[in-house]
């Protein structure tokens, strides 16, 4: 069946090949942040967007404490010269409350953590002091203020401690933790569709007939989408039209996204971009000056943005982390931005034809100068190898007006601790 259009679809600019910085751009206009928010325990916020500011409704710290084990001074007896021996006249342990305050003359014993009595002007560490039965011999002289965390000094009441549109982590629920706060207004999350396509995949665990190979897109995407998203999995879908096209057109009713691999090439047996067109949609199918990765589909099914990736993984693997994952941060409500990797060395030359970006896996093999990673390209690399993938730490980008690369020169790294996750 051939559904009514109703598009989001922008003509795109003429050209055999597509620059990446261009083909994001066309991507990420695609998408709008999804309307609607909850409120989930913070332990559940892991991943989530936040929907507005959320704001210290008490400052941090919320009392002045000792930052680490010593006995408080007053003013009085700071600027004494050392040795000198104070009397001890309490104790305060972290969770305790001082009975009285501090005056000249004396000492109290604070551990880590304790709040820290009226009269104290410093902390002096324990190591710069010795005990002697009821008394302590000050071995240094302390600076007024040293070693007292004062309240506030962290985060002031009326702060925003995590801004709108953040995507959460463990920092973020760290810092709401220690606020106090229990639970977090974010946005509704994602829900994703994720098919793979081809006559000739098969899931594990299956007996293969000759011709046919595993399908290994989907069990790379799904975690990868699933960090920040609900993932819906459309299984394995046949190079057929007309099935496609019923496929995407009912799910785009359902879900927020839609992400596919493969049927992106352009031959006869590609069905992905007439299938968008049956649904009632468009798309756009792009040749970037990319290597691996040079096919990829972007348009909408009625208002939900698709994007296809192509079939072979390591190529679905840099499409994704190009172009899927920002289209998804867009969805979510955070900014989109084109990834870029550290600077590093590399250890030995590497061959690079002008004319295309080229990512290729990468050891990590130690620290050069100024303490920049050294690394080493994993060869020989291509679209459908997995194992070069598996040994590497990472991804070298090669811009496309560069040539070869030298032993020394600096390159863009991309971690697979961010490449691979959100």
């Amino acid at each position: 069946m051939i559904y009514g259009a109703y598009s989001c679809y922008r003509e795109p600019s003429s050209g055999s090949l597509s620059g990446i910085d261009e083909a994001f751009a066309w991507i990420i206009s695609l998408a709008h942040p999804v309307r609607g928010e909850e409120t989930v325990p913070l332990a559940l916020s892991l991943g989530r967007v936040a929907a507005h500011d959320i704001i210290a409704t008490s400052p941090l710290p919320r009392f002045d404490h000792a930052a680490m084990d010593g006995f408080g001074l007053s003013d009085g007896d700071l600027g004494r010269p050392a040795p000198f021996d104070l009397p001890v006249v309490g104790r305060v342990l972290a969770g305790g409350v001082a009975s009285s305050g501090l005056v000249t003359g004396g000492a109290v014993r604070l551990l880590t953590g304790a709040p820290v009595p009226a009269g104290v002007d410093a902390v002096i560490p324990e190591e710069a002091c010795v005990s002697r039965g009821g008394n302590v011999r000050i071995l240094k002289e302390i600076a007024l203020g040293a070693n007292i965390r004062r309240r506030g000094e962290d985060v002031s009441e009326g702060v925003a401690i995590v801004a709108g549109d953040t995507l959460i982590d463990a920092r973020h629920m760290a810092i709401l933790a220690a606020s106090g706060v229990s639970s977090v207004r974010v946005r509704r999350r994602v829900r994703v569709a994720l098919l793979s396509i081809g006559d000739e995949l098969r899931p594990p665990a299956t007996e293969l007939a000759p011709g046919q190979i595993y399908d290994a897109n989907r069990p790379m995407l799904t975690p990868l989408l699933a960090a920040t998203a609900d993932v819906v999995d459309l299984g394995l879908q046949k190079d057929h039209r007309r099935e496609l096209a019923d496929l995407l057109h009912g799910i785009a009713q359902e879900v927020d996204i839609i992400v596919s691999s493969a049927g992106v090439s352009g031959s006869d047996a590609d069905h992905v971009a007439a299938a968008v067109g049956d649904a009632g949609g468009e798309a756009r199918t792009f040749k970037v000056a990319l290597k691996p990765g040079k096919p990829l589909l972007a348009g909408c099914v009625g208002s939900i943005p698709i994007i296809g990736l192509p079939g072979n993984p390591v190529a679905a693997l840099v499409n994704f982390m190009l172009f899927a994952r920002p289209l998804l941060n867009a969805r979510n409500g955070i900014k989109a931005q084109r990834p870029r990797g550290q600077a590093a060395f590399v250890v030995e030359p590497i061959a690079h034809k002008q004319g295309r970006t080229e990512f290729v896996p990468a050891r990590r093999t130690g620290h050069g100068r100024d303490g920049g990673a050294e690394v080493t390209a994993l060869r020989p690399a291509g679209s459908a190898r997995l194992h070069p993938l598996v040994l590497a730490d990472g991804l070298i980008e090669i811009a496309p007006e560069r040539g070869g690369v030298s032993a020394g020169e600096t390159v863009e790294f991309h971690t697979f601790g961010t490449a691979t996750s959100t």
